[in-house]
């Protein structure tokens, strides 16, 4: 009797990677990441500022729609989104851009007038 390999056996490590149940695997896992880093943010020590930036790339490489939404943002806020593609290591950012303004953007947030 003549056992045949299943196909996913005969698809190499690289090639494994890119089927649907991998990618939804990834998915699943950074968007777990994602949800837990403010659990994890409210112990002590820096793990919100590990896991948060691991579950986003996670879920931006494997989901066509936060791609989108990042994209928009990214376009409506530019200063942020050089920060953000410098964080992710995209190619098109090879240096440190400078920190984006945060006071104003909070202050335009909450819509505080000064004087």
């Amino acid at each position: 009797m003549d056992h045949e390999e299943p196909e996913y056996t005969k698809l190499s490590p690289k090639e494994r990677r890119n089927t649907a149940g991998w990618r939804m695997l990834m998915l699943v896992i950074g968007w777990l990441l994602i949800i837990a880093s403010p659990i994890i943010g409210a112990l002590p020590g820096p793990g919100f500022l590990i896991l948060f930036p691991i579950g986003l790339a996670m879920v931006l490489k494997n989901s066509r729609w936060a791609k989108k939404q990042y994209l928009k943002l990214r376009d409506r806020h530019p200063e942020y989104g050089r920060w953000t593609d410098w964080a992710l290591r995209r190619k098109k950012e090879g240096t440190r851009p400078p920190v984006p303004p945060l006071k104003r953007d909070i202050l335009r947030f909450f819509r505080i007038r000064r004087g």
